[in-house]
Order: structure tokens, then C-alpha cells, then sequence
């Protein structure tokens, strides 16, 4: 059986469906409300992506589509980043 830590226990799925970061492995998850759609992502504290939870599936946020979100600019940031490392390679 395999072990699990204590916010992996302390967080039930259907309370806050994700755990840690996809990118970075960060469980500093805060939920923000995108208030024009009143959407509810999830934002990494440490690293500013954003992300979507759908139908079981986890998605990266484009910022460009959260118009209301209080946490935008952190957002904004993270992307531009990651999209300037893409283009790089």
C-alpha cells in the first residue's frame, strides 16, 4: 500500500481536486476566482502557473482568457516566460 502524505490526505478530491503543481510540483495551490466567467483555477504560489480543472483533466490557464481574475498579472508573467522558452528551443 502505498503511503500518502499528510495534505495529500488532508485535501479530499472533491474539496480540492489538485494537490500540487503539474509544473513544478508545488502544493502552494490557491484557488482564484475569475469573476467575468466565475471560473475557479487553481494558481501555483511558487511558480504563477495557472491552472484548469475539467471533466478529470488538469490544463494550463492562458491568461489571456481569465478577464477577471485578481491574480492576472502574477499569471501574465509565468506565461510569457514559458512561451519565450518555447520559442527558444
Amino acid at each position: 500500500m502505498e503511503a500518502h502524505s499528510l495534505d495529500e490526505r488532508i485535501h479530499h478530491p472533491m474539496q480540492y481536486p489538485l494537490v500540487r503543481c503539474p509544473a513544478c510540483g508545488s502544493s502552494d495551490l490557491d484557488a482564484v476566482v475569475e469573476d467575468v466567467m466565475e471560473d475557479v483555477h487553481f494558481l501555483c504560489g511558487d511558480c504563477n502557473r495557472c491552472w484548469n480543472i475539467e471533466l478529470g483533466s488538469v490544463k494550463r490557464v492562458a491568461p489571456a482568457a481569465c478577464f477577471g481574475c485578481p491574480e492576472r498579472d502574477r499569471c501574465e508573467r509565468a506565461y510569457a516566460v514559458d512561451r519565450h522558452r518555447n520559442t527558444e528551443s
